[in-house]
């Protein structure tokens, strides 16, 4: 993203990621988590570098009752980003990676 790029809605889109499901690729059934959303969440490692950045670049004008739970969002898929992006060419980096989780809260 440029300087002068307001981000998108698909960069900030956060429903479609959380609600989505595993892959049609993972054919056992992973069960739902015991707290938190019935639902199992992922988004694309290729996906979580330009919606880090959108987050961090709406943060300032999110309710601020709702800011300390996106930036729990923005600082976990910094980590995970973050060591994925620093691992291509490793044995254990895939390009397809995706990161799961589910909503507690």
């Amino acid at each position: 993203m440029t300087e002068d790029h307001e981000p998108s809605r698909d960069d900030t889109e956060t429903a479609q990621c959380f609600f989505s499901g595993s892959p049609s690729e993972i054919t056992i059934h992973i069960p739902p988590p015991v707290e938190g959303s019935p639902e199992i969440g992922r988004r694309p490692m290729q996906q979580a570098g330009p919606a880090i950045k959108a987050y961090r670049e709406v943060l300032d004008r999110i309710d601020p009752d709702l800011r300390y739970e996106l930036n729990e969002l923005i600082e976990a898929l910094d980590g995970w980003y973050s060591e994925w992006a620093d691992g291509e060419g490793s044995f254990w980096w895939a390009e397809d990676t995706s990161v799961f989780f589910s909503v507690v809260g």
